[in-house]
């Protein structure tokens, strides 16, 4: 066989083994969500495991999104949920976050809606079932499983093999390392400039979302009373004496605060910005 035909049939091979792994790592998905009366069909599912660095009350969880689009891993794997709520809901995504245990041992598990359709802004609707998984099977790369919950407002059955996504801890300071990092600075500068008023370094701080919020909040309070509200708001100083810790995965950032707060950032442009 010739030097060239032998660098033919590798190729062939080569991209026959490549298809083979594409294959058995793409993501399965069989699920249907109701809610407020409707059915959507979930064909998109992203699962993780969270070890819940941030110390926050549910301790590690393996978070499995079921949804009708794409959950973006930056706002899948922050601190809470919260973000990957919003996310939904600003893209009109439909779906739910199931909160299980990670090593699947456990049939319990909390499911929480993401958006749906007839969901008012800010509303949480969450289900708590001991037995939601009729089967759940946890590898260090994959997670497959079977869900029924029937439990008013939410009724979902789903099956699922999906290859668990990468979301390691990047970076974890304490202390005054904490304090001198770009993400701490950027929150520090943020809350003085609300203390402030300083809209234009407000948006240069915050995300295009955490922006959205801070007008809505400001057309309705009214010019007086969003001015009088940001004098009360905590200055820099004030919440740098609070800061515990700093979790980096990636691209987003966790502050962690006395009392259990949790401020998360993401990078946008380049840049920390508080979410």
């Amino acid at each position: 066989m010739t030097y060239r035909r032998l660098a033919l049939v590798l190729a062939i091979g080569c991209a026959l083994c490549a298809g083979d792994a594409g294959a058995q790592d793409a993501a399965k998905v069989d699920a249907t969500l109701r809610y407020n009366g409707q059915t959507i069909k979930l064909t998109k599912v992203l699962a993780l495991q969270n070890g819940n660095e941030e110390g926050l009350e549910d301790g590690p969880r393996l978070r499995i999104f079921l949804s009708d689009g794409d959950i973006p891993l930056t706002a899948a794997g922050a601190a809470g949920v919260l973000r990957a709520k919003a996310y939904a809901r600003e893209a009109g995504v439909n779906g739910v976050v199931i909160l299980a245990d990670p090593t699947g041992k456990s049939a319990e598990a909390v499911a929480s809606l993401l958006n749906a359709p007839g969901v008012e802004p800010g509303s949480f609707a969450s289900v708590t079932s001991t037995s939601a998984f009729t089967e759940l099977k946890v590898t260090a790369s994959r997670a497959v499983g079977s869900v029924s919950i029937d439990d008013a407002p939410v009724e979902l059955k789903a099956k699922f093999d999906a290859p668990l996504a990468a979301d390691p801890v990047t970076t974890d300071l304490k202390g005054k390392a904490a304090l001198g990092s770009a993400p701490v600075q950027a929150l520090i500068a943020l809350r003085d400039a609300l203390r402030k008023g300083d809209m234009a370094t407000v948006d240069k701080y915050a995300t295009a979302a955490r922006q959205k919020e801070i007008g809505a909040f400001r057309a309705k309070a009214g010019e007086t009373g969003f001015r009088e509200a940001l004098k009360h708001a905590p200055d820099g100083a004030s919440v740098m004496k609070t800061i515990k810790r700093l979790v980096v995965r990636g691209a987003t950032a966790s502050v962690v605060l006395e009392g259990g707060e949790v401020a998360e950032l993401i990078q946008e442009g380049g840049a920390w910005k508080v979410d």
